[in-house]
C-alpha cells in the first residue's frame, strides 16, 4: 500500500514527466500519483510500467468555470480506494509565458491579463487552498506544497515582464503560507533553465537580447539543465527538508 501521495500538475511537460519518473524511482510502490495533465495519453504510456500508482486527471486551469470543484474532484481521486498516507505533497507545477515579441507598453488588454493571471496564479492559488483544506489537519499526516517557481521570480527579465510578475507572485504566495501555516512543508524551488518548447521559443522569438542572447548561449553550450537531475534534487530536497520554509532554493544552489 501506497505511504505517500503527490499531486503533480503540468505533469506532461517536460520537466512535469522527469518529476513523474524520479517519484518512480526514488519511491516506487510506496507512491501514489495524481499526474493532472492535458495529454492523458502520453502520461499513460509514461507512466504503464512505473512501480508507482498513477491515477490520470485533466483541469483545464484557465477554464474559471466550477474551478474550485473541479481541483476538489482532482484531489479526491484515491478516495473511493479507501486509502490513507503518511505524507501528501503537491507540486504546482503548471505555468504558462506571455509573449516574448512584446514589451511592457505593449500589455494594454485588461481581459488578455486576466485571462493569463488566472490560469497562472489565481488557478494555482485556488488548487493550493483546496488542497489545504482537503489534506491540512489529518491527524498522521504530512502535508507538504512545492511551487515550481523560476529565476524569474526575482529578476526582471526584459520581454517576458508578465511571466516574471506571474512568478513573483507565485513565490510570495508561498513565502506568506509558510508563515501562516508553519506545520506545512513549503518550498519553491527553481528548477534551472531545460530545453522545453518554451526556452527554445525564447531563443528564437524574444525581443530582450538579454533573454535571447542567455538561451542562443545555453544551446551552443549544450549548457541546458537535465529535466531528470533537477526533479531529483527537487525531490531530495524535499526529503531532507533543510531550507527555511518558503525559500526560494535554485538547481544550482548548493
Amino acid at each position: 500500500m501506497s505511504n505517500i501521495l503527490f499531486i503533480v500538475t503540468g505533469a506532461s511537460g517536460g520537466f512535469g514527466s522527469a518529476i513523474l519518473r524520479q517519484i518512480n524511482t526514488l519511491h516506487g510502490a510506496d507512491a501514489a500519483i495524481i499526474a493532472c495533465t492535458r495529454n492523458q495519453e502520453t502520461v499513460a504510456e509514461l507512466t504503464k510500467d512505473f512501480s508507482s500508482v498513477v491515477k490520470l486527471t485533466s483541469v483545464d486551469f484557465s477554464q474559471r468555470e466550477e474551478i474550485k470543484e473541479r481541483c476538489v474532484s482532482m484531489l479526491q481521486l484515491f478516495e473511493a480506494d479507501d486509502s490513507s498516507f503518511s505524507e501528501v505533497v503537491l507540486v504546482n507545477n503548471h505555468a504558462s509565458a506571455n509573449d516574448v515579441k512584446r514589451l511592457v507598453a505593449e500589455y494594454d488588454d485588461y481581459q488578455e491579463l486576466d485571462d493569463y493571471m488566472f490560469l497562472n496564479f489565481t488557478s494555482f492559488q485556488i488548487l493550493t487552498a483546496v488542497f489545504l483544506k482537503e489534506f491540512r489537519g489529518r491527524e498522521g499526516t504530512a502535508v507538504s506544497v512545492i511551487n515550481v517557481s523560476s529565476l524569474a521570480s526575482i529578476v526582471g527579465m526584459p520581454s517576458l515582464s508578465i511571466y516574471c510578475a506571474g512568478k513573483g507572485a507565485r513565490m510570495m504566495l508561498y513565502k506568506t503560507l509558510a508563515g501562516e501555516y508553519p506545520d506545512v512543508n513549503v518550498l519553491n524551488y527553481s528548477p534551472g533553465p531545460m530545453l522545453t518548447a518554451m526556452t527554445s521559443n525564447f531563443s528564437t522569438d524574444s525581443v530582450g537580447p538579454m533573454v535571447k542572447d542567455f538561451f542562443v548561449d545555453l544551446a551552443a553550450k549544450n549548457s541546458y539543465v537535465d529535466p531528470d537531475e533537477s526533479a531529483k534534487k527537487m525531490l531530495d530536497l524535499l526529503k531532507e527538508n533543510k531550507y527555511k520554509p518558503g525559500d526560494q532554493v535554485d538547481f544550482y544552489d548548493r
